[in-house]
């Protein structure tokens, strides 16, 4: 007898502890609003005995609290009959639970919301359900699943919209690692929808945990029930992603900040419509006779002449140093301009002998930095990819043309340098596979000088130079690819370790704390090109520095809603391109031409540069130089024309329509061609190679 009391004892005692801690974790949530001001005040209340939202909290954390602590003494039939209902309205209770955290935030008006929309998003969330409830048996744990990976997702969109400027899409998925590694360089707090969510999750995970006869159905029923909602969800994804169904309605997700649809469509409907855009479409009109025709005029023949007559043997081959800048951007020249104390890039504005430099369209913004080394090294635009797609994730599978192939034909050594996680975006895969020797990462780099918590450019810089100096008895020219991290985004005046901070950011129209930490990093990137310059000003071997950014960083919304005149759902296509200009300069130790080029896109850099300093070219660089001069900018927004006049992507009534096609045409046999792609058109051959 005693041992069955003492059985009963520890059961009571565990009960206790089960209702104890999710009790604790709701008082806990509860001091941590009252120990955060900003919580209750940011309403314009500065007491938090007067703010409502003290009182919305105490009066959710009494409901959790309470129904801790009652028993659910209802019989089993009931239960049953409660755990169906619940299983009716639990999507209703996440959707509104998320439409919360974003309604504020993002001036979502839910009677205001796309119907079609509407629908497809409750089908979605029944379909998630029905799909669980069909693989666990168990309606409880199915809607404390979905409900907690929604909120996770909304909280995680908040952070990310914050660090970068745009939200989570599908893409991102391909990219978790990367951002697994670079999300401990941010500081998170949270804020008052946060924590609603979070309390509002904890209430629909709590009525869920109450319910008892949660498993519904014996098993052969579950096998059914799943079979048919599997094949729901297949009807669902075919209608969605198969058929012109969204478009059709006028439902779509183009470009990088997909924010600016949640008015229309909300936050949860606007990341899943995401997810039907990672497909590339054929574009129309193609196939590899076309492909041929298009190529015909640029492809070599067997005595190694382009469409310029320039024999492949005859081209320079210098040392071609390479600098992507991550985040580097002028906002000087961006929209209104930043005022500062004073000039944060003087070495990189003096140089003027033997340069050439200008201004670069990237495709991004904020983040996703492999999408413009995609665009540079491969000559292929992002405008004709899904727009929240990583190259380097998704569109590099096995060997493809790119610049390091086509310099390692040469004769050239190529080495590729980036001093952090080797892992991130799959560098260490793709680079090989586009034709790079060597790949150095943040592990090669031995006791390097640090500012804030990345390793410098100056060490970088460095770098090269070393590397340089190490292959001069090879008798190889060196291709020296370098993307940088110093100037990475999370710019907090908590985290300004080996930084000057000289340099002032004189707007008074926004918090300008982003800003100025911003432009102190750039002067010391500056200070860092100054010492490379010099050492190669007196080398003998010839050598040529390029240096571009890769996309500008997010330095806080209110900045951008000064530089560009308004929020972002006010401007046009043209107005936002303001958002995607990056610098760009080619300096070379021996004479060239000096010259500014007002405007190009980074899919076309490297045809430019080539052009003007008498470097090989494949056929395909050959093309895209001749496109440069009907359409100078062409990027994921859209495209200027040499008419002066702006054209969205798929405006059918511009007159570049068709060569835009063609280039699409030519670029889906690069990327999807396998064994069709027509190398003679993207390569140099094995005797050119020699020649060179």
């Amino acid at each position: 007898m005693s041992v069955l009391t003492e059985k009963f004892r520890l059961l009571s005692e565990k009960k206790r502890l089960f209702r104890a801690v999710p009790i604790l974790f709701t008082l806990g949530m509860l001091i941590y609003y009252c120990a955060h001001p900003k919580l209750y005040s940011s309403d314009g209340t500065k007491s938090i005995l007067t703010s409502v939202r003290t009182y919305e909290i105490m009066l959710l954390s009494a409901a959790l609290i309470s129904l801790w602590l009652v028993t659910n003494e209802l019989s089993d039939r009931m239960n049953r009959i409660l755990s169906w209902v619940w299983f009716l309205i639990a999507p209703f209770a996440v959707y509104f639970s998320l439409l919360y955290l974003n309604a504020d935030k993002y001036n979502i008006d839910f009677f205001a919301l796309d119907k079609i929309a509407l629908a497809l998003t409750f089908a979605f969330l029944y379909l998630v359900q029905g799909i669980l409830f069909g693989l666990t048996g168990s309606i409880r744990f199915s809607v404390i699943i979905y409900a907690v990976a929604v909120a996770v997702l909304g909280i995680a969109n908040c952070f990310v919209i914050s660090f970068r400027g745009m939200a989570i899409s599908a893409g991102d998925l391909f990219s978790l690692s990367t951002a697994a590694t670079v999300a401990s360089e941010y500081t998170y707090s949270l804020d008052w929808y946060m924590i609603m969510e979070i309390l509002f999750t904890f209430l629909i995970c709590t009525v869920s945990l109450k319910l008892r006869k949660g498993r519904m159905l014996p098993l052969a029923a579950r096998g059914a029930f799943l079979a048919v909602f599997v094949m729901l969800a297949g009807g669902y994804y075919y209608l969605c992603g198969k058929t012109t169904f969204l478009e059709d309605h006028d439902i779509r997700s183009e470009g990088f900040t997909h924010q600016l649809r949640y008015k229309k469509y909300d936050m949860l409907f606007t990341t899943l419509v995401t997810c039907f855009y990672m497909v590339v479409d054929k574009p129309d009109g193609y196939s590899l006779e076309a492909v041929q025709e298009i190529a015909a005029d640029y492809v070599m023949d067997d005595t190694a002449e382009g469409a310029d007559g320039s024999a492949a043997e005859d081209a320079a081959t210098p040392n071609l140093i390479v600098i992507m800048n991550e985040s580097w951007a002028d906002y000087t020249d961006i929209g209104n301009g930043l005022e500062l104390s004073e000039d944060y890039m003087p070495f990189i504005r003096s140089l003027t002998e033997n340069t050439i430099r200008g201004t670069a369209y990237a495709s991004i913004f904020g983040a996703n930095t492999p999408n413009s080394e995609y665009e540079f090294l491969t000559g292929n635009t992002r405008a004709f990819l899904p727009a929240s797609s990583v190259g380097f994730n998704l569109f590099v599978r096995g060997n493809l043309p790119s610049l390091a192939s086509q310099l390692k034909t040469l004769g050239y050594y190529t080495l590729a340098m980036h001093p952090y996680r080797g892992t991130n975006y799959r560098r260490n895969i793709v680079y090989p596979q586009i034709g790079f020797d060597t790949y150095y990462t943040r592990d090669d780099f031995s006791y390097p000088y640090k500012i804030r918590n990345y390793i410098s450019d100056r060490t970088l810089f460095d770098r090269i130079i070393l590397e340089y100096e190490e292959n001069l008895d090879s008798g190889q020219p060196l291709f020296s690819y370098n993307v940088t991290v110093q100037n990475h985004g999370g710019y907090y005046t908590s985290n300004t370790k080996n930084m000057s901070m000289s340099i002032n950011v004189l707007n008074t129209e926004f918090s300008t704390t982003r800003a100025e930490i911003y432009v102190n990093l750039v002067k010391a990137t500056d200070d860092a090109f100054k010492n490379l310059i010099e050492y190669f000003e007196d080398v003998d071997d010839p050598t040529v520095i390029v240096m571009f950014g890769d996309h500008q960083p997010d330095i806080g919304d209110g900045a951008y809603e000064y530089l560009l005149g308004g929020t972002e759902e006010d401007l046009t296509s043209e107005e936002l391109m303001e958002k995607y200009k990056v610098p760009f300069i080619i300096w070379a130790n021996y004479d060239i031409e000096e010259e500014t080029i007002e405007a190009t896109s980074l899919n076309y850099l490297y045809s430019i540069m080539a052009d003007r300093l008498g470097l090989s070219m494949t056929g395909y660089q050959e093309y895209l130089l001749e496109l440069s001069e009907e359409i100078p900018v062409l990027n994921s927004v859209g495209y200027w024309g040499a008419d002066g006049n702006f054209y969205e992507l798929d405006d059918e009534e511009s007159p570049y329509y068709e060569l835009v096609n063609e280039y699409n045409i030519l670029e889906y046999n690069d990327i999807f061609g396998g064994d069709n792609r027509y190398y003679e058109f993207f390569t140099l051959d094995d005797d050119e190679g020699a020649a060179g």
